[in-house]
């Protein structure tokens, strides 16, 4: 986890945007005992008075269900207005004299392998924000700068087409750092995998989906879809609500 730390103030101090930001660390768990060890020691260490009295932002743990690039089975998803708030509270997160950091990430050492980390830039987001979403379908891909002002227009024709039998949310997010070759992605919001499988099996085709599909297949190259649960959501400095607004 260390190294992730060392990396991202790397990574904050050559990229500077203002944009609502949020990084993920990627991490791979070996055991259910590991795993729960992991998220006691992040209830703990996310109502401590050092987070609560420092971290302006939103937290969510979850744990993959398909996909992962580099055999993660967790990741660390962190919401801040932006990269300087996110540089800000990494350098107080790298503080060797702190004891709760200390013992927080003595567990995630001693129970996680750190897999990596990726920072993106929120464009824009459809639906209605809302932490009942706890499944999330994320898919990256890459494209060139001059397609992006078309796949918001195609983006914003597509929720026009399904207001009203969408039940979750969805956004477009730049990739900023990390993934590779990958340069945006979309992340799409569901209550549950239930709900998920629904609308994919019973979504507009014709005057929704397919058009977009179309418009998309020409502007972009994807890459695999992944899908993840919120095993946490620390929302109470940031709700998804304020991040996506």
């Amino acid at each position: 986890m260390k190294k992730i730390i060392t990396l991202l103030l790397v990574l904050a101090t050559s990229v500077s945007f203002a944009s609502p930001t949020w990084i993920e660390y990627l991490i791979r768990v070996e055991s259910p005992q590991s795993a729960a060890k992991i998220v006691a020691a992040t209830d703990q260490f996310m109502s401590s008075d050092f987070v609560k009295n420092n971290f302006k932002g939103s937290l969510h743990l979850n744990s993959y269900i398909a996909g992962g690039l580099d055999g993660e089975t967790h990741s660390f998803a962190v919401l801040q207005p932006s990269l300087a708030e996110h540089e800000i509270w990494m350098a107080k997160l790298s503080d060797p004299n702190n004891q709760e950091v200390a013992k927080y990430l003595s567990v995630l050492n001693a129970n996680s392998e750190g897999k990596g980390s990726r920072i993106n830039t929120f464009i824009q987001t459809y639906g209605t924000p809302s932490n009942k979403d706890t499944v999330w379908a994320v898919y990256p891909f890459r494209t060139q700068p001059s397609n992006v002002e078309d796949i918001i227009e195609a983006t914003e024709e597509l929720d026009e087409a399904i207001k009203g039998t969408f039940p979750g949310q969805f956004g477009l997010s730049e990739r900023m750092a990390g993934g590779g070759m990958q340069t945006h992605l979309f992340t799409v919001g569901y209550e549950s995998l239930a709900e998920m499988e629904e609308w994919e099996d019973s979504a507009p085709r014709d005057q929704g989906v397919s058009p977009f599909d179309k418009e998309m297949d020409k502007m972009a190259e994807w890459y695999e879809r992944e899908i993840v649960r919120n095993v946490r959501v620390y929302d109470s400095a940031l709700t998804l609500q304020d991040f996506v607004e």
